[in-house]
């Protein structure tokens, strides 16, 4: 409980001003509220008798009213209606408030749990899956947090404090007729004690199908051509078939199950109205008690009826809220792959030197070693090309320049800093990415290019989309480069997508220009003016590239081979076409490869 404490509070911390209006004016409000119970009793009693009740207040309000030259009857009536004024106002004040602070919390409980998903690695999305992200962001935080965060503990709040005054209220009429009123509350107690356990496994269990649900429908729609080509609408129905019927049926369950307790809560409590009707209707019927006090002591006892339903309803939901905290507080508690602590800022004086040190990299509880004791030096200025078989490496050993892993043993460095002494920001800022697999956003083009970076200018933006092959294609669009490229630019080719992708690390005017086998879906009259292009603009820059293209490996300054995680030779094309060794068969694929292409 205490950690769920100080997960809502370092939230609620943010706006302390809410909190003190909620903690101070609700048992200001409370106050007013069980007072109107008593002025309808001094009132009743008073048309009764004729005569002010003896009660300290009924005296006071008496005596108020005659100094103001009213009669009682308008005294009471008038204590009645202000009574009534504040408490309505009152509780319009705690409820635009409640209602307020429930829409920022949704906000900072989804925000928070994006921003700390964004600065995750690689392990962290191998882990969860699109779907499940989705759900935790959404359902988790929309459905089952955001109410109960703020409305469902201030009202839970303000029925402890509603049942207490009212039982004190009660008490002062007849301790011995609100002792039996109060007969129902150790049934609700077990009630919640045996409801609890079940209660946790249902909404667990209910959010692991909404995940499943929301991973098959990302699945289908991310792959749609996939789906279709393969004619495999129908296997899809299916699944999602079969997946919203596991979540109704959870849906179902659950809500049983909720119903149930609640009801429990809500309807046991009414037999304290059947005590008091019985109770107090004896007592009135033999004078020991007053119709008056009768009739405020079953409004007392309904004012408990609500109260009790909330602290039932907040029972229900806190189990409910406990299992969304837990899902949000697992995808915290993996730390990201990389932190962010370097304090060190080039200020755009980068020179592109890189030097790797006895690099290795694993997966935390993987034995095998993706990279394992990489040694090597690129001099500022040099296109180099890094070579290999499938899985040799290749991708994650670029990654760790610009911090998308980092080493688990070794040190990379910049200029001779080593990159962790960099602010990611910085670092990254100086670093052009063009991955293996171009990731586009549903946007236009001229965003997808300039990626928020609002200071480029437009010649600089010409500049990225001509050396990027893109300016001829660009002009045959509808709009131009306002054209929309649909959801993950499902509306271009997949050679448009990766000079896309090009034009957006280009565009940056980077110091480090990383290119990670992306001209593949390109036809061979295009990537051949893509790469004389680049070459143009390559020496002023520190270029890696991965690739399979026999003339740029030709080109490369220097090519490092690596395999199964280790670079196994190195040198000049001519130097290592001459030793016969892994890059020699390498290229003979590479070069086979291509004749048979063209």
């Amino acid at each position: 409980m205490l950690d769920k404490i100080k997960w809502f509070w370092r939230y609620y911390r943010r706006y302390r001003y809410v909190l003190a209006v909620l903690i101070l004016l609700t048992p200001l409000q409370a106050v007013f509220q069980v007072s109107i119970p008593r002025m309808i009793e001094f009132s009743i009693d008073y048309f009764e008798s004729d005569q002010v009740p003896e009660h300290w207040a009924a005296q006071w309000i008496n005596d108020t009213a005659q100094s103001l030259g009213l009669s009682t009857a308008a005294g009471l009536a008038l204590t009645l209606v202000l009574l009534g004024l504040m408490a309505a106002i009152l509780y319009a004040v705690l409820q635009s408030h409640r209602a307020w602070m429930n829409l920022k919390l949704e906000w900072l409980f989804r925000q928070d749990a994006f921003d700390r998903i964004t600065l995750k690695g690689p392990n962290f999305f191998n882990q969860f899956r699109s779907g499940d992200l989705v759900t935790r962001m959404t359902d988790d935080v929309a459905e089952k947090l955001s109410w109960f965060a703020c409305s469902g503990i201030f009202r839970l709040y303000e029925a402890l404090i509603m049942v207490t005054f009212t039982v004190i209220m009660m008490t002062t009429i007849d301790p011995t007729l609100t002792l039996w009123t109060a007969g129902p509350l150790p049934i609700l107690i077990v009630v919640f004690f045996l409801s609890a356990s079940v209660l946790d496994k249902r909404y667990d269990y209910l959010q692991t199908r909404i995940s499943r649900f929301n991973d098959v429908m990302e699945a289908c729609f991310s792959g749609i051509r996939v789906v279709k080509a393969y004619v495999k609408e129908p296997s899809q129905k299916k699944s999602f078939e079969a997946a919203v019927q596991d979540r109704r049926n959870a849906e179902i369950s659950t809500i049983k199950a909720m119903t149930v307790v609640e009801s429990m809560y809500f309807y046991i409590w009414q037999l304290g109205i059947i005590i008091v009707l019985v109770g107090g209707g004896y007592m009135a019927i033999n004078s020991n008690l007053s119709i008056g006090k009768l009739g405020a002591f079953i409004y007392y006892t309904v004012y408990l009826i609500f109260p009790m339903f909330d602290i039932g309803q907040f029972l229900v939901k806190s189990r409910q809220s406990a299992v969304s905290i837990n899902r949000l507080v697992e995808l915290e508690k993996i730390m990201p792959m990389v932190p962010d602590n370097g304090r060190h800022s080039p200020n755009g004086n980068v020179a592109g030197q890189l030097t790797f040190e006895n690099v290795r990299f694993r997966f935390p509880d993987v034995e095998r070693a993706i990279i394992d004791g990489v040694s090597l030096d690129i001099e500022a200025g040099q296109t180099v090309a890094v070579v290999g078989r499938v899985g040799s490496g290749k991708s994650w050993l670029i990654n760790m320049i610009p911090r998308l892993v980092d080493p688990t043993g070794g040190v990379v460095k910049l200029d001779g800093v080593d990159l962790k002494q960099f602010k990611l920001e910085d670092l990254r800022r100086s670093i052009g990415y063009v991955p293996q697999e171009p990731t586009l956003f549903s946007d236009t083009v001229r965003n997808n290019i300039l990626f928020g970076r609002e200071s480029i200018s437009e010649a600089v933006l010409e500049w990225a989309i001509d050396v990027a092959q893109l300016k001829d294609e660009i002009a045959t669009f509808p709009k131009g480069l306002d054209t929309p490229i649909g959801t993950r630019g499902m509306s271009i080719s997949g050679g448009q997508k990766q000079r896309l992708a090009l034009a957006r690390a280009l565009v940056g005017k980077p110091k480090i220009l990383i290119l990670d086998d992306c001209t593949s879906a390109l036809d061979s009259r295009t990537e051949t003016a893509l790469w004389e292009k680049l070459q143009e603009v390559m020496p002023g820059m520190t270029a890696i590239l991965i690739t399979h293209r026999p003339d740029t490996l030709e080109r490369a300054d220097n090519i490092f081979v690596l395999a199964e995680g280790r670079v196994v030779d190195s040198g000049r094309h001519h130097e290592l076409i001459a030793r016969e060794g892994h890059y020699a068969r390498i290229y003979k694929r590479y070069q086979l490869a291509e004749e048979v292409g063209a």
